[in-house]
């Protein structure tokens, strides 16, 4: 038996169907088409970008070693040595000094600079110095230190014991050496009580004058003994003499005193 498919009605239920089944067909091979397409434009366009870029990237490091090699041709670069004479600053050097206040300074050495050639290699870039080494160098004349003593000597101050004790000792040598009592020793001490109330280690801080007897400066007294700064009888015995040969007796150097406000 054969049967023989025919047409189908147009308009009808198998005609519907067919229509269906076809634009289904239809959507899924246009999808997939596209979605090929849009992958390989995609591809494509990623690996232009990347060419495009790279190539970018060598072109401006071409650009740059060219503008550096230009500029290396371009610039007149030369070396050349120069020799100067250098100052050299003297070094200080300090010594303590035991005999010497706290503090106070001397100079014993006053120095010297020195002298010296100093050679450099030179590099210079369109005439323009960029930079300098130190190539070698040569004392001339070496420099002479300045020498310097700091003193380091602190003296207790005088107590009232002591001011007592070195007033009788000044009446008693101001008797012995020349026959200095009664008004003489009364002007006596009556001078040295107001200069430093016999203290060994009085001192003017706005004229330098130190001791009893208040000598200026207080090294004078150093040509009868060293121990002028501590000494009663050291700083007694000068300023006595002081007195003898500049007024004659105590009672000269006291009206001196009160005629001048110093002596």
């Amino acid at each position: 038996m054969s049967y023989r498919r025919t047409a189908p009605v147009p308009g009808g239920r198998r005609d519907r169907r067919h229509r269906d089944v076809a634009r289904n067909r239809l959507t899924r091979q246009l999808g997939v088409t596209f979605a090929v397409v849009a992958f390989a434009a995609g591809s494509f366009a990623s690996a232009a970008a990347d060419t495009i870029a790279g190539s970018a990237s060598e072109a401006q490091a071409s650009t740059d070693e060219f503008v550096k090699t230009v500029a290396a041709e371009d610039t007149d670069v030369t070396t050349s040595t120069v020799t100067e004479e250098k100052t050299i600053k003297p070094s200080e050097v300090v010594k303590k000094d035991p005999t010497a206040f706290k503090g106070e300074k001397k100079v014993l050495e006053k120095g010297d600079s020195g002298t010296e050639l100093v050679t450099y290699t030179v590099t210079y870039e369109d005439g323009v110095e960029v930079s300098r080494e130190q190539a070698m160098s040569i004392v001339v004349e070496p420099a002479e230190d300045k020498v310097v003593s700091v003193g380091t000597l602190v003296i207790p101050k005088t107590t009232a014991a002591q001011q007592g004790t070195n007033r009788a000792l000044g009446k008693q040598m101001a008797a012995d050496i020349y026959g200095w009592s009664g008004d003489q020793w009364a002007c006596l001490d009556n001078l040295w009580r107001r200069e430093s109330g016999w203290r060994t280690t009085a001192g003017n801080k706005s004229s330098g004058a130190y001791g009893i007897p208040q000598a200026l400066p207080g090294s004078k007294m150093a040509k009868y003994g060293d121990d002028w700064r501590t000494n009663p009888a050291t700083q007694i015995e000068w300023g006595l003499a002081y007195v003898k040969g500049r007024y004659g007796t105590p009672c000269g150097a006291w009206q001196h005193f009160l005629d001048k406000n110093w002596y």
